[in-house]
């Protein structure tokens, strides 16, 4: 939803205990009833970073990889998690507004992922003004359904490290400190990486991939990248790189619902496998159900494994971070779903 700016300034913000962090980021999402993700956020001053005015020891610094100057701990996926095929999902319902926290019985929308639920008037007030929010909230009584602004948030899928490398990142994509990533400032950053990392200009056919990449995480068309895309767009590709055991159990049980439910329907053996046909008309149809297109009409790139034979525990394992991707109240065919790696 809103995504307002924060009055610490970059020292302050760096002194941020790591709960904080977190809490910070969730905010963003929340907080904001007259600003919209989708649109500019005022910048203000050319010394005005995303997260408040640039104190005197900020900005320039050395240009670095998304992974820092330090990886990021990945522990060994020593658990191995799954989820039963046959085992019915165990869904709750709170009728509990998430809000004003009554139980009055006055009409209320529903999460599709997390089922909780808030009064109608209780959100028209929160996000008045804000017409994106406006218009997901619409699409709550349908098949594709409406995510909360608190399941909508992929950043708190993160640990305070990642958040704080984020954050960084965008302010050295951020050159003109507008909040707010250009197509110009994102490719000259690219340049300057390719020249520093690994000594060479950067070629026109990497440059083409980078501004492919770019118009996937500017999910709303406007050339140019905020803070909302930037996160949901990165913490995908941080969740990529966790254990599939640690991504799974981020799975709410109505997303795994939708997603077996389809599973089940084209399972011809009944036996829990997929031939790959079958398995892409599932991403299909899954994609489809919450209001999600495939840009050029080929879903076979959606289905992360290329085996000819597909059981549910692989096809879940999979996909847990496809699932998790397509949260965001985006319909159509711009959305924030891995593709298959060309080879």
């Amino acid at each position: 939803m809103g995504i307002p700016l924060s009055k610490k300034t970059r020292a302050e913000r760096k002194a941020l205990a790591a709960p904080k962090m977190l809490t910070a980021v969730k905010a963003f999402k929340e907080a904001g009833a007259n600003a919209s993700p989708w649109k500019r956020t005022a910048g203000g001053a050319a010394a005005q970073t995303a997260w408040g005015p640039k104190s005197s020891s900020g900005g320039g610094g050395k240009v670095f990889s998304l992974s820092g100057q330090r990886k990021t701990y990945l522990p060994r996926d020593e658990e191995y998690y799954t989820i039963p095929y046959d085992e019915e999902p165990r869904i709750t319902v709170d009728v509990t507004c998430t809000i004003c926290k009554g139980f009055e019985r006055s009409a209320k929308i529903q999460c599709r992922v997390c089922g909780r639920n808030c009064h109608t008037n209780c959100f028209e007030r929160r996000y008045r003004g804000d017409e994106q929010a406006m218009e997901a909230s619409k699409r709550a009584d349908t098949e594709a359904g409406w995510t909360c602004a608190d399941c909508e948030n992929l950043g708190q899928l993160l640990d305070e490290y990642e958040t704080s490398l984020l954050m960084d990142k965008f302010d050295e994509y951020d050159s003109d400190q507008s909040t707010q990533i250009t197509l110009e400032e994102y490719i000259e950053f690219q340049k300057d990486l390719c020249l520093e990392s690994e000594g060479i200009e950067l070629s026109k056919e990497r440059e083409e991939e980078e501004r492919e990449l770019f118009g996937n995480i500017d999910i709303s068309g406007d050339g140019a990248i905020n803070w909302w895309e930037f996160l949901t767009a990165k913490s995908i590709h941080f969740l990529k790189k966790k254990p599939k055991s640690y991504v799974l159990k981020q799975l709410k049980p109505r997303e795994i619902k939708r997603i077996r439910d389809i599973f089940k329907v084209n399972d011809m053996s009944q036996h829990g496998v997929l031939d790959y046909d079958e398995a892409v008309k599932v991403m299909k149809e899954w994609m489809n159900s919450v209001g999600l297109e495939s840009p050029d009409g080929d879903y076979s790139k959606y289905l992360l494994t290329s085996s000819c034979v597909i059981p549910w525990d692989t096809f879940i394992r999979e996909h847990a971070v496809t699932i998790i991707a397509a949260r965001p109240n985006n319909v159509g065919k711009q959305h924030f779903l891995p593709v298959k790696r060309k080879s």
